[in-house]
């Protein structure tokens, strides 16, 4: 007869490591005076036996929630839904499903009331996407005692713990691709929410310009992140006496505004013009026509750091590095191919 398997708990392993409940306990989680090996040992045996720690039981002992909140920063206000957005998605999955397997349940949140910690959700820690500068949420979590992780410095300051990006390698490694491909009139497509990824990207924009001697061509846009924004951006850009020859966009839904508006001006891309936009590797960059070019920036590793950090933080234990950097990569499709010149050109 068949039985259901029965759960592995802290007694079970102390009976087969033959010590008591108290060095179990202590091996595996990190604390008391143990000798290496007999921690090593516990932690073994626990493995093999298949004990998973009871969540609930050990945040009733320390008296947390077993929650971990997180949020996009409000950005000034700027009215978007994370959800449009796969970045976010994706990064926000990641540091769920990591939060889970090491014993947290990830809360996702409006980033203004629901992380009060004085009226808001009870939560043990929290990680905000993309802090804007003196970020309020972060200050009041901060005052409160509870640990932050940013994805994204707070601008103007080095403080804290946070995961992010080289946005400026990013932006030159971006650079740099468009300009092997004939590029020489790029035009920077941006928003005016000040986060320390648009103010990086912005900053090694204007400063590869200058090392190029090229006039800098900052957009803009208005403060929604849609295709409506992207096209009106655009269509701007390309109305210039000199317009450019190519546009690095900040983000992707901009770049599929700035495709339509190059098929109602009848601008070829990549034919007159070169398109480019920082995303992830979903579906929709490579469906899009012709497939954009994207500078990934990974959020999946991102979040799963973010998630790490943040459990180390909330657990007590001091985080191996409080600054995690994830790399990009350029990955070149048909919107970037090489530009058509003119003999007169």
């Amino acid at each position: 007869m068949s039985r259901q398997r029965r759960r592995i708990g802290i007694k079970e392993v102390a009976q087969a490591a033959g010590v008591s409940v108290t060095t179990v306990s202590h091996a595996l989680n990190g604390k008391g005076r143990l000798p290496d090996e007999t921690r090593e040992r516990v932690r073994r045996i626990a493995e093999e036996l298949g004990y998973r720690p009871n969540a609930t039981a050990r945040n009733l002992v320390v008296g947390r929630t077993g929650l971990l909140g997180v949020a996009v920063s409000s950005a000034g206000g700027a009215p978007f839904a994370a959800s449009d957005f796969a970045y976010f998605a994706q990064l926000m999955m990641a540091a769920s499903t990591e939060a889970i397997a090491r014993g947290y349940a990830l809360v996702l949140a409006p980033a203004d009331a629901a992380l009060d910690p004085t009226s808001g959700i009870a939560v043990d820690g929290a990680i905000i996407v993309d802090p804007i500068r003196d970020d309020p949420v972060v200050a009041e979590l901060r005052r409160a005692g509870i640990p932050v992780v940013t994805t994204g410095r707070v601008p103007g300051t080095d403080d804290g713990c946070w995961v992010d990006n080289d946005h400026v390698a990013g932006t030159r490694s971006m650079l740099d691709h468009l300009h092997r491909r004939g590029a020489r009139r790029i035009a920077l497509m941006t928003s005016p929410i000040e986060i320390s990824y648009t103010i990086d990207v912005e900053r090694a924009y204007r400063a590869w310009c200058a090392e190029r001697r090229m006039e800098p061509l900052v957009k803009t846009t208005a403060e929604d992140l849609t295709e409506r924004a992207g096209y009106a951006a655009a269509g701007e850009l390309l109305s210039l006496p000199d317009p450019p020859d190519a546009i690095f966009a900040t983000y992707d839904r901009l770049a599929f505004g700035t495709l339509l508006a190059a098929e109602a001006h009848g601008v070829a891309v990549p034919g007159d013009l070169l398109l480019a936009t920082t995303a992830t590797e979903s579906q929709a960059p490579q469906q899009a026509r012709p497939p954009l070019t994207t500078l990934n920036l990974h959020p999946v590793e991102i979040g799963q750091a973010a998630a790490r950090l943040l459990v180390d933080l909330v657990d007590g234990r001091t985080p191996e590095h409080d600054r995690v950097y994830v790399p990009h990569r350029v990955v070149a499709r048909a919107s970037t191919r090489r530009i058509r010149r003119t003999s007169a050109a």
